[in-house]
């Protein structure tokens, strides 16, 4: 549809057509009215046009071919509603299996450092970019666990994204030489493998983030990683910051440090490990992890048509009324 006709269809809604060859009668609508005026419309007495040159024309005789163009109008309309005008309502359906996801995140008192970015400490520009990741993932149930020497649970698996964000900007660093201060990477990972354990997810993940190396006792990482791996659980793991001593001048400075354990963990699960000096570092790895951890979006579109023919016999019967009244009365007079 294009053109005029176009617009005038498309305002009533019409998109395609169930009998569309009906429309090739359009061509004739023209002829068949100016036939149907010609023969109406024929003087009385036969006379020509020429007895009347250089008379004055009213306003009427000037339109009379207002019936015919009617008339036409009307017939046009009927030839489009035969045709079966019909809107077609498109839907679309998206189906989409989420993924589990378990944040773990390391709340030792080391964090309190500020190597990710000067100012803020560790943990503050950690929960920032987790936070960003967490709006990121609308579809997801995703859950938080916190740990230093013991793993806390912060929020259990949820889609109830705002609740965890206000519970992560409640997360704080134990204290200093506490008993709850200390780096158990094991234990905060088979918690979380735990958390995960009776998820019906299609895809059950753990991101695991610390500035440390494992110094707990109850759990190795490796035993951990072992459980993730029975029970179906990918881990990504993440070393953030740079891990800083001091000298006999008391000077700072950046110390090695060894990821092997964190890159062990990751390749039983099937995931990998990340290392990240910085804050910019870091964002780019939850974003890679986001982009690594996506089910595909699925959607299934359907058409349903509906007809719409009523729409255009109404307007063709008033037409088709306009004509007739148009034609009887003082028209007629201005015909002859």
């Amino acid at each position: 549809m294009s053109g005029v006709l176009g617009d005038v269809l498309g305002w009533f809604g019409v998109h395609v057509f169930g009998d569309p060859w009906v429309l090739l009668f359009l061509l004739l609508v023209p002829l068949v009215a100016w036939l149907l005026r010609r023969r109406r419309y024929t003087s009385v007495d036969g006379g020509s046009d020429r007895l009347f040159a250089g008379l004055p024309v009213s306003l009427r005789a000037r339109l009379r071919f207002v019936p015919g163009l009617l008339l036409g109008l009307a017939v046009s309309l009927l030839v489009i509603a035969l045709a079966r005008p019909q809107q077609g309502r498109v839907e679309t359906r998206t189906t989409t299996e989420g993924i589990d996801i378990q944040l773990v995140v390391d709340t030792s008192s080391s964090m309190t450092q500020s190597t990710l970015e000067d100012g803020p400490s560790n943990l503050e520009v950690v929960k920032e970019v987790v936070a960003s990741f967490v709006k990121s993932r609308p579809d997801d149930r995703l859950g938080l666990t916190s740990f230093a020497a013991y793993p806390r649970t912060e929020s259990p698996l949820t889609l109830d994204h705002q609740a965890l964000l206000e519970r992560l900007r409640e997360v704080q660093c134990v204290r200093a030489q506490g008993p709850e201060d200390g780096t158990s990477i094991g234990v905060a990972l088979g918690h979380a493998a735990v958390k995960l354990r009776d998820s019906k997810a299609k895809s059950k993940v753990v991101v695991l983030l610390t500035d440390g190396e494992e110094n707990g006792q109850e759990i190795t990482p490796a035993e951990a990683a072992a459980l993730c791996a029975e029970l179906g659980v990918k881990v990504y793991t993440i070393a953030a910051g740079r891990p800083m001593s001091v000298d006999l001048f008391g000077r700072a400075f950046e110390v090695p440090y060894d990821t092997t354990m964190l890159e062990q963990v990751a390749a039983t699960t099937g995931g990998r490990c990340f290392r990240a000096k910085d804050k910019d570092a870091l964002a780019q790895v939850y974003e890679q992890i986001d982009r690594l951890e996506r089910t595909e979006i699925e959607d299934v579109g359907f058409t349903e048509y509906v007809d719409l023919y009523p729409k255009l016999l109404g307007p063709a019967l008033v037409l088709l009324l306009l004509e007739l009244l148009l034609s009887r009365g003082p028209w007629l007079e201005f015909s002859r």
